[in-house]
């Protein structure tokens, strides 16, 4: 398992996605009760951020058990 972190923050820090021990993938979005609204640009930053921690995540699940 990391040590580290990596969170990754969208939209005004209303967004933020991280690998969490290193088993899934965590999406959380916070803005005020409302619904969050992203403009095309900040769906696709997301969107790119979401494949890459998926990549890891498959990368780790390729890793032999010890």
């Amino acid at each position: 398992m990391s040590n580290r972190i990596s969170v990754h923050k969208f939209a005004d820090d209303e967004v933020y996605c991280w690998l969490e021990q290193d088993s899934c993938i965590t999406l959380k979005a916070v803005s005020d009760r409302d619904a969050v609204e992203l403009s095309a640009e900040e769906a696709r930053e997301i969107a790119s951020a979401l494949l890459a921690l998926a990549k890891q995540l498959d990368a780790l699940d390729m890793r032999p058990a010890h």
